[in-house]
């Protein structure tokens, strides 16, 4: 008897890698469909096209490709184009994805879709499986629901791409995404820049108990009868290698350090 066949909606390489192989794991025959035309720019776009074709043909999966419509994407979202990565203008852009992803399946005469989207930790499986049902009722199809990253699944597509040298993207997809990246980055690298002018960290440290310590007045400047223990302050003066000595001293004091 042969499996069952669905048709996968593959918005990457590194996103497939885990999900093709838990599919026939579970014994789907698993055809994919790359349809993607949310990413910009072009060159991008053929760079992930290709790498997508790459890994299915080394593992001989059967890969469909979707028409590079940008211009009706971006008529979908119109409208949410200011929209945070993760808002409104991504769930339209999931909708109509695995809206096509519906339909390539059904002239295909495959009666179930999944797709890649919930393996990355960006991407919210409570938002896109709810998508995925509703566009597959509408065409009397089924949808195979999942949260790919579980049981360490995202971690497995690194090292996959890591054994077959798999490019790995370093945003979403979209020229809106592209340039929320770019943003983040930029704000990043001005942290930096000024953290090595000052020689402090920009960002608000983590306040630890050491910290604490340390920022605490000396008892004979303090109005509060609560006092920090003179050795207790010591110790978090001391270097990392005067700390180790002192450890190692006081667990062997018949040994000169």
């Amino acid at each position: 008897m042969s499996p069952e066949r669905i048709l996968l909606h593959i918005c990457c390489a590194p996103c497939a890698t885990t999900v093709v192989r838990r599919l026939q794991a579970a014994g789907f025959g698993v055809h994919g469909y790359f349809y993607n035309p949310n990413v910009q720019p072009e060159k991008e776009y053929f760079q992930r096209l290709l790498e997508a074709q790459r890994l299915c043909s080394t593992w001989q999966v059967p890969l469909e490709i979707g028409e590079y419509d940008w211009d009706r994407w971006q008529a979908e979202v119109r409208g949410l184009e200011t929209e945070k990565e993760g808002g409104k203008r991504c769930d339209a852009c999931f909708r109509f994805r695995l809206a096509a992803t519906a339909e390539k399946a059904k002239e295909l005469g495959i009666g179930a879709i999944a797709t890649t989207l919930t393996i990355s930790p960006r991407k919210r499986p409570e938002v896109i499986n709810p998508i995925g049902r509703a566009v597959c009722e509408e065409l009397g199809m089924r949808f195979h629901e999942a949260d790919w990253k579980k049981q360490d699944g995202y971690k497995q597509s690194l090292d996959v791409c890591r054994e077959l040298h798999i490019y790995r993207q370093r945003y979403c997809g979209c020229k809106y995404s592209l340039k929320e990246r770019e943003e983040q980055e930029a704000q990043k690298a001005a942290r930096l820049v000024a953290e090595l002018a000052t020689g402090e960290p920009a960002a608000p440290r983590r306040v630890t108990k050491a910290i604490k310590i340390l920022a605490e007045k000396p008892a004979d400047e303090k109005k509060s009868d609560v006092t920090v223990p003179e050795d207790t302050r010591a110790k978090w003066e001391l270097s990392p290698l005067e700390r180790k000595k002192k450890r190692d001293k006081k667990a062997k004091p018949w040994q000169e350090i």
